[in-house]
């Protein structure tokens, strides 16, 4: 198995740019200790973070409220957090590139519920992984900058095709995404 880089720090600012040559997502975060990571997600990888999120913070959520509330909950913080996100902001580049120049694809995913924290293991092309621990609001503005990055795409993987119908949807019993 390849080297982990382990991100817990503070992450500092998120960035994202669909690449219509690639059709993939170069996504950009840096921490507060200096630090750069770079990834291309596929499609795929997008909708598995979108779809992983909702149902681990629909989760987390059903431990203090009943099903139909934490949905609407869920709904609520989304929204508020989609209204208050600024995409304008200039993104700062780190001096630090622990993976390298070269943004690296993302084969793989793991999602998991933390304590407090969502878990997210991206599993790279050259065997290594970069772990996130994102707390609540850190992961909803990672979600909503990959939902409007896969609206920009036209890849109808987002949100929208996520809301919650009228009709009863079985949600799978496993929280890992692959």
């Amino acid at each position: 198995m390849g080297a982990v880089a382990e991100v817990d720090m503070g992450i500092k600012q998120f960035n994202g740019e669909w690449v219509s040559q690639e059709d993939r997502v170069l996504f950009r975060f840096n921490t507060h200790e200096n630090e750069e990571f770079c990834v291309w997600l596929t499609r795929r990888m997008v909708q598995g973070v979108l779809q992983g999120a909702q149902q681990l913070t629909l989760k987390s959520l059903e431990k203090t409220h009943s099903p139909e509330v934490a949905q609407v909950v869920q709904a609520f913080q989304q929204q508020s957090v989609a209204q208050q996100v600024k995409f304008s902001q200039s993104y700062e580049p780190a001096t630090q590139k622990p993976l390298g120049e070269q943004p690296l694809l993302v084969k793989g995913l793991v999602m998991n519920l933390g304590e407090d924290q969502t878990q997210i293991e991206f599993q790279l092309v050259n065997g290594q992984s970069v772990n996130l621990s994102l707390v609540p609001h850190v992961l909803q503005v990672m979600v909503t900058l990959l939902n409007k990055l896969q609206q920009t795409a036209g890849w109808g993987v987002g949100l929208d095709a996520l809301e919650p119908s009228a009709e009863p949807v079985a949600t799978p019993p496993s929280h890992q995404v692959h």
